[in-house]
C-alpha cells in the first residue's frame, strides 16, 4: 500500500488495522513520515479501538477512527470530520 501511495498520492487513506505485512498504524507511521504524505487525511478502521491504538494513532497524526461493524452513515459522518462536508 505505501509504494502505491508513494507513486499515485491520494488526499485521504482508509485503512484497517490488521492488514498481511504490516498494520494500520504502521502504515500510518510511514505515511506520515514521508514529506509528501504527510498531510494526507488518514482514518483507521478497526474491530476492537484499544485506548492504546487509539493514544498511539493520535501520537502519529491519525485524523479519526472508526470501529467495525459500521454503517454507511456514521463512515460519512467519519469522512466528513476529516475532509469537510460531502
Amino acid at each position: 500500500a505505501f509504494r502505491s501511495l508513494q507513486q499515485r498520492p491520494v488526499h485521504l487513506i482508509i485503512s484497517d488495522q490488521n492488514m498481511p505485512g504490516m498494520t494500520g498504524l504502521q502504515l500510518l507511521h510511514s505515511v506520515r513520515s514521508y514529506a509528501p504524505l504527510v498531510k494526507t487525511g488518514f482514518i483507521l478502521v478497526t474491530g476492537n479501538p484499544t485506548p492504546d491504538m487509539v493514544t498511539k494513532g493520535k501520537a502519529l497524526g491519525l485524523n479519526n477512527i472508526i470501529k467495525k461493524p459500521f454503517s454507511t452513515a456514521s463512515m460519512k459522518q467519519c469522512i466528513e470530520t476529516v475532509v469537510g462536508r460531502l
